[in-house]
Formats: structure tokens, C-alpha cells, sequence
């Protein structure tokens, strides 16, 4: 009976395999396996990049990058650790590394004086900035040139539900 609501009807994306394993069809195996290879092998090389050209990870990038955009370039260290999906210890450790470079400064936060704020620095800027082009140029060569524009459209179609 075919249905009448406003929902459309669910497609299969899973079945059972040998020994009555539950597996993904071929379709929904090759787009989620394929997000999953992508994402490792992209993350790898571009990680490899950064560290060669300014010895910082993906993950110090990006808290540099939060901190260059916002007020004062100042953010508590709980508001860094919320905005870039990683834990406080995480963000704690990253901001060790950056903070012996010279890169970022911890300050007391002036209004819960139990709290610290994560600060960029002038040098931390400077790299950073140098850092962005190194990523951007290795984001450029090893993905969007290799995928069609129209493509990217898609992607960005696709993906836009998850950037919420």
C-alpha cells in the first residue's frame, strides 16, 4: 500500500551478510566508508603539511584560527574547547605547546576570576596567518581540485544538515 503521509518511504540501507552480520548495501557502504577514507587520508596529509611548514596540528590551527576571530581575540577556555568539539584537557594540552611558542597567552578571566581566557598573540597571529595559506593551498590541491565543481555543490548540499 503505497503511502499517503507527507513522509517519503524509508529506503533499505542495511541488510544482513554472511553469518547474519548486519552490513551496510553497496551504496550506503561505498558514501560512508568513502566520508571515513576521505576524511583520515585528507586530515593526514594536510596534518603532515602543517606540521613540516609551521609545526602545528590541525587542531592548534584551528584554535588559533577561533581565537583570530573572536572579540578581542580572547575566548574562555570553555567556550574554545565547546566551539572546537574538543575536550577542556584536550584544548588545555594544545594551549600548553602554543603557549610555550609564544603563540597564545592564558589570562584570568576578569569577570569568574575561576575561569581562564585563551589569548592570541601577535606572533600567534603572524603564524597563524602564514599557517592559513599552507592549509588553504593544501585544501585546494588535494581536494577541490580533484572533485568537479558541481560536485562541490552537491557536498556543500549535502552536508549543509550537519554543520548545525
Amino acid at each position: 500500500m503505497p503511502s499517503t503521509g507527507s513522509k517519503p518511504t524509508p529506503r533499505r540501507k542495511r541488510g544482513r551478510g554472511p553469518g547474519g552480520l548486519v552490513r551496510w548495501s553497496d551504496t550506503h557502504a561505498a558514501a560512508w566508508i568513502g566520508l571515513l577514507e576521505t576524511h583520515k587520508r585528507l586530515t593526514r596529509e594536510l596534518e603532515a603539511e602543517l606540521e613540516a611548514a609551521h609545526g602545528l596540528h590541525i587542531s592548534g590551527l584551528e584554535l588559533l584560527s577561533r581565537l583570530a576571530t573572536a572579540p578581542e581575540q580572547m575566548l574562555r577556555l570553555t567556550t574554545l574547547a565547546d566551539a572546537a568539539g574538543l575536550s577542556l584537557s584536550r584544548v588545555s594540552r594544545i594551549l600548553d605547546t602554543l603557549e610555550q611558542r609564544g603563540l597564545v597567552e592564558r589570562r584570568a578571566d576578569t569577570d569568574d576570576t575561576r575561569a581562564k581566557q585563551a589569548w592570541l598573540t601577535p606572533q600567534g597571529l603572524e603564524l597563524l596567518r602564514a599557517a592559513q595559506k599552507t592549509h588553504f593551498a593544501g585544501v585546494e590541491r588535494l581536494f577541490f581540485d580533484r572533485v568537479p565543481d558541481e560536485d562541490v555543490q552537491t557536498l556543500a548540499r549535502v552536508f549543509e544538515p550537519f554543520r548545525r
